[in-house]
């Protein structure tokens, strides 16, 4: 993607509708507008947390939320509390038990809404990091390459996701590790990573290739060489790409074949539940590529929906 027309897709993508607007694939777009409003938060938290007499206020006389307080559902919900006295321990216990808080169904509606802080969008964002690993051990374990990953680099305390002792030879340059990145490469975030990461590596392991899955920029100012995800073929892409979640009951068998996808059959009704929730977060813990969901019902539609997935369900 050439930097102006990131600039400007990033400048009009407020929220998941917007999508069908560009010709790129949801997943990208889904990568540009997270990193959009992580930068929105890391600018203005500060802020809003010092106004927590205002929210208290607002909370007391009118029972909503300030207009100005434009923070993603679970913070927001997690200001008010503290606005309203309780210690961060405290908000932590109502989170994990929202059936006994007496914010319980606002901490339900939050966990279910928030695609960049609740516990569903991070063990989503875990899923998307787990398959782009996958993905690259299968590209080296097809080469015959030997590796390293994380694990056998322990205890080192820089350690990249794939270290190649002989190298892989890429367009001229040996590379000696590789980094899995499920998120879309821009300007800010590549050079976040490069201080904090690919330099580092680059001192102590030689060249090295970073792969962003979701995407990158064209030309971007770079010490590594970088990748998207084109260059590795592998079915598991769909789920980071196109965002799709399949739904099929007779079908479901049939539909996982044409999908390369594994069936999981869904156990719980009531959304507002801990065990809708230990599901849904099973599910984005074993998920390693596509999956094709039967026995479900509407709130889990509707749940991924608001995680920024697409639905398609096959009668």
């Amino acid at each position: 993607m050439r930097l102006e027309e990131f600039l400007e897709i990033r400048r009009n993508l407020r929220r998941f509708s917007d999508f069908g607007r560009y010709n790129y694939p949801r997943g990208s777009l889904f990568g540009i507008l997270s990193q959009k409003r992580v930068d929105f938060v890391k600018r203005n938290y500060h802020r809003f947390s010092s106004r927590l007499e205002e929210i208290e206020e607002e909370w007391r006389r009118k029972k909503r939320f300030p207009k100005w307080l434009r923070l993603p559902p679970v913070l927001r919900l997690k200001l008010l509390m503290k606005s309203l006295g309780f210690s961060d321990r405290e908000i932590g216990v109502h989170f994990r038990n929202p059936e006994k808080s007496e914010f319980g169904e606002m901490i339900w509606k939050a966990v279910y809404t928030d695609y960049l802080y609740s516990p569903v969008a991070v063990g989503i964002q875990a899923a998307r990091g787990r398959i782009g690993e996958l993905m690259i051990r299968d590209f080296l374990e097809a080469k015959n390459i030997e590796f390293k990953d994380e694990g056998m680099l322990r205890p080192a305390k820089k350690t990249p996701d794939f270290y190649i002792e002989d190298g892989l030879e890429i367009e001229g340059k040996k590379i000696r590790w590789i980094e899995s990145k499920a998120l879309f490469g821009d300007p800010n975030t590549h050079r976040i990573y490069s201080k904090k990461q690919y330099e580092p590596y680059t001192k102590i392991y030689g060249e090295g290739l970073v792969i962003y899955w979701l995407g990158k920029i064209e030309n971007l100012d770079s010490s590594v060489s970088l990748k998207d995800h084109s260059f590795i073929p592998h079915k598991a892409k769909t789920f980071l790409l196109e965002m799709k979640v399949f739904f099929a009951d007779k079908r479901a068998e049939d539909v996982a074949e044409l999908f390369n996808a594994v069936v999981w059959e869904w156990n719980s009704e009531e959304v507002y539940s801990k065990k809708f929730l230990d599901e849904l977060l099973d599910l984005f813990h074993e998920v390693r590529g596509n999956v094709v969901v039967t026995n479900y019902n509407r709130g889990l539609k509707r749940v991924l929906r608001n995680m920024g997935f697409e639905i398609l369900t096959f009668p």
